[in-house]
């Protein structure tokens, strides 16, 4: 099938979940794998569908592995699978994601920093959790990130002061 053809499935589906069409982005995705069962940005969109709007974290992991294994280069999953590790607590797991997704075009430095930072913070690690959010803010390149990582840090620090006693 033609790539130009899958994309265009692809945006119609984006265009569908702007306006909170959910089903109708879902019959796009669909399509797209019904003609190219391999076409890792179109799991990735069913992998964020299922996992931010459908809260069915099963299917969610199925599609983003999917997209992880037939669009390796493609930011996205990488993203929504570390938000979804993180939140069932497989770290181990999360890290070497993260490792992997530290070789892939596109995706953030700071973001990956950040999330080990929270792995670490979780880990009650705070100093090592303190050095990876000031190496994400080494690696900011906006306000909005940069008052994130700030925050992190604030709070690790906070944390730290309250453990002392």
């Amino acid at each position: 099938m033609e790539t130009m053809v899958l994309e265009r499935y692809i945006q119609n589906a984006e265009k569908a979940f702007e306006q909170n069409d959910y089903l109708e982005g879902m019959r796009f995705l669909e399509e797209v794998l019904t003609m190219e069962p391999y076409f890792g940005k179109a799991h990735n969109h069913m992998g964020w569908l299922y996992l931010y709007q459908l809260n069915d974290w099963s299917k969610a992991e199925m599609h983003l592995n999917l997209a992880l294994k037939y669009a390796a280069d493609y930011q996205a999953p990488y993203i929504h699978m570390s938000h979804m590790l993180f939140e069932k607590g497989k770290f181990q797991e999360l890290g070497e994601l993260l490792n992997r997704a530290s070789t892939v075009g596109g995706v953030q430095k700071s973001f990956i920093f950040n999330q080990f930072g929270r792995i670490h913070e979780v880990d009650g690690k705070l100093r090592k959790a303190v050095k990876l959010y000031k190496d994400a803010v080494r690696w900011a390149f906006n306000d909005q990130e940069l008052s994130v990582y700030k925050d992190n840090i604030r709070r690790c620090r906070d944390k730290r002061w309250i453990l002392m006693f």
